[in-house]
């Protein structure tokens, strides 16, 4: 229905007029319509009322030009006196104004169903938010412990692989610094021989003979064992 724009009441000239009156086709303030009722004449005059009301969008019958006072159920549309008796005689009719009000009854709580529906909607969705969140919380709370465990328990590991790698380093060592003093030792005596050769260059044989003989068994007791294969250390990775 198309807005008129500061309608007036036409029997006051001063108040709103919000209140169309169908049978007299006029305008009305809400005190003036009050009036309009109570007269004896007009007290079952139907109204239309609204802000928006606009009186030259009259609703009647195109055939007759009389306002619409029935609803046929079985044509579903609204129809006059005339039609009700000629062309829908034998239809279900029902009061327009009844018929409207029941409509705008059932609308309403219709509206009322699916607004109640959404409000329980929204207030579960709401709920259900919540409660995955908490256990978004609570799985991210599980996967961070687990793995602060796993990663102490790998950092314990690796530390006691580290030091047994290390332990086995310094035994490793100080084995191989022995036997290295040991050769050495061996080397300073071997060059030690070989001066005291060298001085009995001059010495006659049969004296020389003597003491190369003695200085065999010396040589002969002194035992050069193989070096031993060196430790070794890998690792295998998982």
């Amino acid at each position: 229905m198309a807005q008129a724009a500061a309608s007036i009441c036409e029997i006051c000239t001063g108040g709103p007029g919000e209140n169309y009156c169908q049978q007299c086709d006029q305008l009305f303030c809400g005190s003036c319509k009050l009036s309009h009722s109570r007269t004896k004449i007009s007290k079952n005059h139907t109204f239309l009322s609204g802000s928006n009301i606009n009186k030259e969008e009259k609703l009647l019958c195109t055939e007759h030009d009389e306002f619409f006072f029935f609803y046929c159920n079985d044509c579903d549309t609204p129809v006059c006196r005339i039609c009700s008796v000629d062309k829908h005689s034998r239809h279900l009719m029902t009061d327009l104004t009844k018929s409207t009000t029941n409509l705008r009854s059932d609308l309403a709580k219709d509206i009322e169903s699916k607004i109640t529906t959404s409000r329980q909607n929204v207030s579960k969705i709401e709920n259900e938010t919540k409660a995955y969140r908490e256990e978004v919380k609570t799985v991210t709370k599980t996967i961070t412990e687990e793995g602060n465990y796993w990663k102490k328990l790998i950092d314990h590991q690796v530390d006691s692989f580290v030091r047994l790698v290390q332990d086995e380093k310094q035994k490793a060592l100080q084995n191989m610094s022995a036997q290295s003093k040991v050769y050495r030792g061996i080397f300073e005596i071997c060059q030690q021989w070989q001066n005291t050769i060298k001085e009995m260059e001059t010495v006659a044989d049969v004296v020389l003979f003597r003491k190369l003989k003695l200085l065999k068994i010396d040589v002969d007791n002194k035992d050069l064992k193989q070096v031993p294969e060196r430790s070794s250390v890998s690792y295998k990775r998982l």
